[in-house]
């Protein structure tokens, strides 16, 4: 058993506010709610105060946004946990590392699937760093693409790696498909670093989760075979990433 989570709830419709509260203190014992609060100012103020270990938060508050509080914060020491009645703002919350998005209405069960996965992730700790790895490359995060004629989600566990093509970038998918997207590679690498993609060369971008084997440190085999070189310059970085794992 894990000990005591120490959680906040940021949070301005007060039904809201009780449904989450109901959710929690019935099904997770162990998540400590050391206030509730419906605004920026307050939320800021006591997330240096308290310094939670999960912040459930809205993005649409009275004076802001869920965003306008992290933005002020210097240290970034928490989970998050967005809900929010607004699917549109699901790519912005992957830039900002949340641990997952919740859109409402939700059923309680969709929420306890997600506490469930940070707590078994939790019990797993290791060391900070294998934690953040482990973490990331789990988390079923989503993702909005553009192709131009429409925007598409994808789950990020169901990309097997992005190929950089110019000024575009090709999404690989499980299932085989893929997608083109007009988006240099530079920037999904700054989007999905932390969530468990590995740049193996200057093209390509591997799927941590779709690793079958590493070659000599100088290739690494997919599951679905594929090989992919190692450049000289990553392999300082696929050496850290076989240690953490090891």
């Amino acid at each position: 058993m894990i000990n005591s989570i120490s959680a906040i709830i940021i949070e301005d419709e007060k039904d809201a506010q009780e449904f989450l509260v109901s959710i929690l203190q019935k099904n997770f014992p162990n998540i400590a709610i050391e206030g509730l609060y419906d605004n920026v100012k307050d939320g800021i103020k006591n997330i240096q105060v308290i310094e939670p270990e999960l912040v459930f938060m809205d993005i649409e508050l009275t004076d802001g946004s869920g965003f306008d509080i992290l933005d002020n914060l210097t240290n970034h020491n928490f989970e998050i946990i967005f809900i929010s009645a607004h699917s549109e703002y699901l790519k912005k919350s992957l830039e900002y590392h949340a641990f997952n998005y919740i859109t409402k209405p939700f059923e309680p069960k969709k929420l306890s699937t997600v506490i469930n996965r940070y707590v078994q992730l939790k019990e797993r700790l290791f060391s900070k760093q294998k934690y953040i790895l482990l973490r990331e490359f789990m988390t079923d995060s989503k993702l909005f693409l553009n192709t131009g004629s429409e925007h598409v989600v994808i789950h990020l566990k169901d990309v097997v790696k992005c190929v950089a093509d110019g000024n575009y970038c090709h999404f690989h998918m499980i299932q085989k498909s893929s997608y083109m997207v007009s988006e240099p590679l530079k920037y999904y690498e700054d989007l999905l670093e932390k969530k468990g993609f590995f740049r193996a060369n200057r093209s390509t971008l591997v799927n941590i989760n779709h690793i079958h084997s590493i070659y000599k440190k100088e290739a690494i085999i997919l599951n679905t075979k594929e090989k992919i070189r190692v450049s000289v310059r990553t392999r300082s970085n696929l050496a850290k990433l076989i240690k953490n794992f090891t």
